[in-house]
């Protein structure tokens, strides 16, 4: 009877709602692809793609951010608001938003990386802020913000 229990206790779990934004992060820290898991590398390697000399390379170096919102009505402007904190900037919050048409669904790419990245260091916490038309509709944060 317990086992039961338990099959239906995760069965309802695994039916909850999916949340309406993912936040989908990736940190390159290193340009060297010949070592490491498979997935690694090939995410390594797609970030490299054109990146010829040494400088192209090491100014990829950052952290990605793939942003995927859905279930929107879509019948209004997409806005978000993605704040983030750096490694050697303290409490300083820098912050970037994007606006895109009103969609159902969508997803956008957030970097920072480059001069930026190798000058502040990564990303140490993120929040993103989802709003269709002025409302706000879904928060998502990393373990570390606030």
């Amino acid at each position: 009877m317990k086992v039961i229990l338990a099959g239906f206790a995760v069965f309802l779990v695994s039916c909850g709602a999916p949340d309406i934004l993912r936040v989908r992060q990736f940190h390159l820290q290193d340009t060297d692809v010949s070592t490491g898991h498979p997935f690694i590398r090939a995410e390594m390697n797609r970030r490299l793609y054109g990146a010829v000399t040494t400088r192209d390379r090491t100014l990829r170096k950052g952290n990605y951010y793939n942003i995927r919102w859905h279930g929107l009505t879509g019948l209004e402007p997409i806005k978000l608001i993605f704040e983030y904190r750096q490694a050697r900037t303290g409490a300083k919050v820098n912050q970037r938003s994007f606006e895109v048409p009103g969609s159902a669904k969508g997803d956008l790419e957030m970097v920072v990386s480059g001069l930026e990245y190798l000058k502040h260091g990564h990303v140490q916490a993120w929040r993103v802020t989802l709003f269709e038309g002025d409302s706000e509709i879904f928060v998502k944060k990393s373990y570390l913000w606030d």
